[in-house]
């Protein structure tokens, strides 16, 4: 059974909501792991992918990811072609909830 696009969305702001400062560090399995918790069945990986492209294309979410080689932080920005095997399939990456709208870069470590 597929789960509803807006549903797995409602569910990952819900998630970040939960988190302190709205922001949450984890790999693209752990983010399986949890919405599986939540909705009570497994979303595809590339479900969960595409969910998280929608909503920072929306302006809702931001997707950031350390690069140890570079020792920087990385915003995948909505306009940006990055290799997506890359930031959502190796190690963690940081989703975190936006105003709403778009914005400066505001995380620093």
């Amino acid at each position: 059974m597929t789960i509803r696009a807006e549903k797995l969305e409602s569910t990952i702001l819900a998630s970040l909501r939960a988190h302190s400062e709205g922001k949450h560090d984890d790999s693209i399995a752990g983010w399986g792991n949890s919405m599986e918790q939540t909705l009570g069945e497994r979303s595809d990986s590339a479900d969960i992918v595409g969910t998280l492209k929608r909503l920072r294309n929306r302006g809702l979410i931001r997707l950031i990811k350390f690069v140890a080689e570079q020792n920087a932080w990385y915003d995948y920005a909505r306009d940006e072609q990055v290799d997506e095997g890359w930031f959502f399939y190796e190690a963690t990456f940081i989703v975190a909830i936006t105003s709403g709208r778009s914005c400066e870069c505001w995380y620093h470590p």
